[in-house]
């Protein structure tokens, strides 16, 4: 998010670092586009475990969602 918009996002080595929404928008091709870094979605998300029913109820209005994956992880950890 830093990168594409200027706005500051902290990350760090580890995990669930973004603990509330932070907004950020980009410019592309004359268009401004927001983009958001939401937290991480958790298993029990949708039953409210962590923020996850106000994550996924603001990625339900998104028209695009980019889900970023730690490749050092073992693949048991990547299921969706």
């Amino acid at each position: 998010l830093t990168s594409l918009t200027g706005t500051r996002s902290e990350a760090a080595a580890y995990e669930f670092t973004t603990l509330t929404c932070i907004p950020g928008t980009m410019k592309y091709k004359g268009a401004r586009i927001q983009v958001l870094d939401l937290p991480g979605i958790i298993e029990g998300a949708a039953d409210g475990r962590g923020r996850g029913r106000q994550v996924i109820s603001t990625a339900r209005t998104c028209n695009l969602i980019l889900v970023v994956l730690d490749s050092a992880k073992p693949v048991t950890h990547k299921k969706i």
